[in-house]
């Protein structure tokens, strides 16, 4: 992994492989646009894809202007192309802690390997240059995809949130998961 010039124009750029967090930037939102919302991926954020509003090019922006205004949120691309996005939420400095939140937008990009790369290089930024000491995050029980994907970057199980999340009529768990810095190897 490796961070681009914090303090040039390039607003903190993590890139490694073929995967790079980066700012938000001209044509992000026509991007995200385009993408849509795929019901299948908003079921495993925990949300009932019958209850959102009609996309639209105005959600798209507001979705690229709450990136753009997060201190610690960036893009995810892929081949050049916007993938998603990935974030640390609710970082405490005084306990060395944060919140990770990550999404992919396009259905046909799950299973590649793009989601693990972020999240690597989000955990290199995170334990390296943040001085992080815990990272966790909060998935769905029925998103096994996501839980694998968490469990091969390092995150272990830590309990379970019984019947928190409400999707349509239907009660889930949520599973809590962390990562320390003692575990992780950049």
């Amino acid at each position: 992994m490796r961070l681009v010039g914090e303090d040039s124009s390039d607003g903190g750029l993590l890139q490694g492989g073929t995967v790079v967090l980066r700012a938000p930037r001209a044509g992000d939102a026509e991007a995200r646009f385009r993408l849509g919302q795929d019901p299948t991926i908003i079921r495993m954020f925990g949300k009932d894809p019958a209850t959102l509003p009609p996309w639209s090019r105005e959600a798209a922006s507001a979705w690229i202007a709450e990136i753009q205004h997060h201190p610690n949120a960036w893009i995810i691309e892929h081949a050049g192309a916007l993938a998603g996005s990935i974030r640390l939420n609710n970082v405490n400095q005084i306990d060395q802690k944060a919140r990770l939140s990550i999404g992919l937008s396009n259905h046909q990009q799950l299973g590649q390997g793009i989601g693990r790369g972020a999240i690597e290089l989000l955990l290199d930024h995170a334990f390296g240059a943040m001085a992080l000491n815990r990272v966790y995050l909060r998935v769905i029980e029925y998103n096994t995809r996501a839980i694998r994907c968490y469990e091969a970057c390092g995150f272990r199980r830590e309990g379970v949130e019984r019947q928190s999340a409400r999707v349509g009529t239907d009660w889930h768990d949520d599973i809590l998961m962390a990562k320390l810095a003692q575990d992780h190897r950049p």
